[in-house]
């Protein structure tokens, strides 16, 4: 049952791989969604979204701004499994891993670390232009203000890319 397993695995990621979406040079783009941790969350505000011709990984740096806080976020996700899901309509899913971190300045300062789950559908109507929607399970711990573990949550967000 194991080795069925792992060559199960093992074919998904040669699949993803070889049939890989995304364009190789340069994307740029902008994201905002859902943000949060078990206990609850919010809407927060936008990420840059970016993705170097020469990294398989792509990152996202985010801000968000409230009145009683400042909170900055990084992010970087690999793509196992990049797919065509409906070759007409130019509609494709992927499912990664991925790291990030994220401080608040506010009182009191907070400072946590995740695993991220990336799972998502992209929409190419031109090749140049990319719409995405994906949700982001993680899980991982907070140090500040106290540690913390298991602390995660869910996220979400919806954004275009233009690859260049």
């Amino acid at each position: 049952m194991k080795k069925l397993f792992i060559i199960l695995i093992l074919a998904i990621i040669t699949t993803g791989t070889v049939f890989a979406d995304h364009p190789n040079g340069l994307g740029i783009g902008i994201q905002g969604g859902f943000s949060g941790s078990w206990g609850g969350g919010n809407f927060g505000g936008g990420a840059l979204s970016l993705k170097l011709p020469s990294l398989p990984i792509f990152w996202a740096a985010r801000l968000d701004i409230r009145s009683e806080y400042l909170s900055l976020g990084i992010s970087g996700d690999k793509y196992l499994i990049d797919q065509l899901l409906v070759r007409e309509a130019g509609l494709n899913w992927y499912l990664g891993f991925g790291l990030g971190a994220g401080i608040g300045l506010g009182n009191p300062l907070a400072f946590g670390v995740s695993g991220r789950l990336p799972i998502g559908l992209s929409w190419q109507p031109i090749p140049f232009l990319e719409i995405f929607l994906q949700i982001v399970p993680s899980l991982g711990l907070s140090v500040l203000p106290e540690f913390h573990f298991p602390y995660g949550g869910w996220g979400g967000d919806i954004g275009i890319r233009i690859w260049i």
